[in-house]
């Protein structure tokens, strides 16, 4: 089974690779477009080779792209110009010229026996092939999809075509003698052209004929290659087998100090006294009240008796003729439930007898204004106020430390500081806090010290081992074009004190080409073997005059070869021009 994959313009290697993983077929055709990135390396043809090779699979190219087919070639992959052409059976292998003619099959008539002129006499016979002339025609490639199978398994015959008698020529009677022609001044004039042809056509074979070819070499590009370059603190210098660079721990010496408020309150409060008159309406009998009975202000500011009174029963007595109650009274001490100057409250504004007592027969009022509620708040250090102080002093620091960091004090030029890596030692403050709590203060100061250490990498040898590694990557047969090179770094990764740079670096390359040296190579040669050798460095144009020119001139004057001008491919995008991490 043949699988026939299509690939984009954008498709990079890593893409083909894993589809070509993902299938089962063991014959494969990847279907490049023109100007597809995979085609402009020959890197990439072999990765694809060796791919297919490890996993059992025959990799075909198929595209209409003439160098991406050059390039597929050199990498040992076979090639197509469409799918149709994938897709057609193989064509017949050529029939000797001396093998005998196949034999007429059963049921069919020699070419004899059907009357086909020359095989009677009625027409010459056709004159021998040259030896040189293929018996057979190349069979043309089978269109795509099933082939239709012939009738039986006879050979064909061909049959020559038998031209009707209507379409011949009547003859045409001849009347009397035909007068003589005098032809030798036509011969003369025949001799003398052909002569003359013969003449100036060996003069232009030996003088005219030249060829001028252009051989553009063929560039690629090199890599890209994915480095991690490692910075450590105990590397000294840098190490191309391994990608290490130094990396260097620099220290600063941070303080914070600040005053701060305070906001602990120490809150002072007393209750407010006074003393409350109950009277009793029961004539029947006493009344007792227990102490720490609730009486309270129309408002509902409570007041606690302080004693136990008992309110002996009421009198009777007869006041302008007519019979009235005189009420039992008794005073008691109170005092307000809630401290504070809310229990200071004006006189008979104490009103509301105890739940358990009947209003009706028991009264109660302050005759005077209670008094001694007291509110008094004075600010004192706590511990929230250290640990508020401590939290913003942190945070000073902090800020200092990356202060010094951004200023650089004392780092040499071309250093980078990772801050990433900072680190601030143990904090020392000026005074001990516990020190403080209790303190009665509207303010106080406290301060802190610390050492901060933090690593810096140079960056330019990074640079350097990337170039040195791409210049290791380079084809044989290729030179490196140096003002290529890009060195693109990526974002550096911390892993605490070790510091990764990732690094894609890419160049082109353009190969060697002898100029002197290929074209003696190529002297005498027909015009597509020719072709075929000089295709091997590049893109080839070869003009020759006159056009019937099919071989390269073996003169030395009559054969030219230059060097083209390469097209090396735009820098990539993001890659830095000049190749300096920076």
């Amino acid at each position: 089974m043949a699988a026939i994959v299509y690939l984009d313009v954008d498709d990079e290697i890593t893409s083909a690779a894993a589809r070509i993983r993902a299938l089962e077929d063991e014959r494969i055709a990847l279907v490049l477009p023109l100007g597809s990135r995979l085609a402009t390396s020959r890197i990439n043809f072999r990765l694809l080779a060796r791919e297919a090779e490890a996993r059992g699979k025959r990799i075909e190219v198929i595209t209409n792209d003439a160098s991406a087919r050059a390039l597929a070639a050199s990498a040992g992959l076979p090639t197509h110009l469409s799918v149709a052409a994938f897709e057609a059976p193989p064509p017949p292998a050529p029939v000797p010229s001396d093998a005998p003619p196949p034999a007429a099959p059963p049921g069919r008539l020699p070419t004899e026996e059907l009357g086909v002129p020359g095989a009677i006499g009625e027409q010459p016979a056709p004159a021998p092939r040259p030896r040189s002339e293929p018996r057979f025609a190349p069979a043309r490639p089978a269109p795509a999809g099933p082939a239709q199978p012939p009738d039986d398994d006879s050979p064909t015959l061909a049959m020559p075509v038998i031209r009707p008698p209507a379409q011949q020529r009547p003859a045409v009677p001849q009347v009397g003698r035909r007068p003589p022609v005098r032809r030798w001044p036509i011969v003369a004039a025949a001799a003398l052209v052909i002569g003359l042809i013969v003449v100036l056509g060996g003069a232009g074979f030996v003088l005219l004929p030249s060829a001028e070819i252009v051989v553009t070499p063929a560039s690629d590009s090199v890599g890209p290659l994915e480095l991690n370059v490692t910075a450590q603190s105990g590397v000294t210098q840098p190490d191309p087998v391994n990608l290490l660079v130094p990396a260097t721990r620099f220290t600063f010496d941070v303080a914070a100090t600040d005053t701060f408020p305070t906001t602990g309150i120490r809150v002072d409060e007393t209750a407010a006294t006074g003393e409350v008159t109950f009277s009793s309406l029961n004539t029947g009998s006493s009344n007792t009240i227990d102490r720490g009975a609730i009486v309270e202000t129309q408002s509902g500011i409570e007041f606690r008796t302080l004693a136990e009174i008992t309110l002996p029963p009421a009198e009777i007595g007869i006041v302008d003729g007519e019979f009235v109650v005189i009420p039992s009274t008794e005073k008691v001490a109170i005092e307000a439930v809630a401290i504070g100057v809310g229990g200071n409250v004006p006189a008979n504004s104490i009103v509301v007898v105890p739940k358990e007592e009947n209003p009706k027969r028991t009264t109660v009022t302050n005759d005077n204004a209670t008094a001694g509620g007291s509110h008094t708040e004075t600010k004192q250090v706590q511990q929230a106020d250290i640990d508020a102080a401590m939290g913003a002093l942190d945070a000073a620091l902090a800020a200092e430390f990356e202060r010094q960091i951004a200023d650089r004090s004392g780092v040499p030029e071309g250093t980078t500081l990772f801050p990433e890596t900072r680190s601030l030692g143990t904090a020392t403050p000026s005074v001990d806090p516990a020190t403080l709590i209790g303190t009665d203060a509207d303010e106080f100061a406290l301060g802190l010290t610390a050492q901060g250490v933090v690593i810096g990498v140079n960056p330019g040898p990074v640079d350097t081992l990337a170039r040195a590694r791409i210049r290791t990557a380079v084809d044989d047969g290729f030179r490196l074009v140096e003002d290529s090179i890009e060195v693109a770094p990526g974002t550096p990764i911390v892993a605490g004190s070790i510091i990764t740079f990732p690094v894609t670096v890419r160049a082109l390359e353009v190969r060697i080409v002898d100029a002197a040296a290929l074209l003696e190579r190529v002297r005498g040669l027909g015009l597509p073997q020719a072709r075929t050798i000089l295709e091997g460095y590049g893109t080839v144009t070869i003009d020759v005059w006159p056009d019937w020119v099919t071989t390269i001139p073996t003169l030395e004057s009559r054969a030219t070869i230059s060097l083209g001008t390469p097209t090396l491919p735009s820098p990539s995008p993001g890659a830095a021009a000049a190749g300096v991490v920076p």
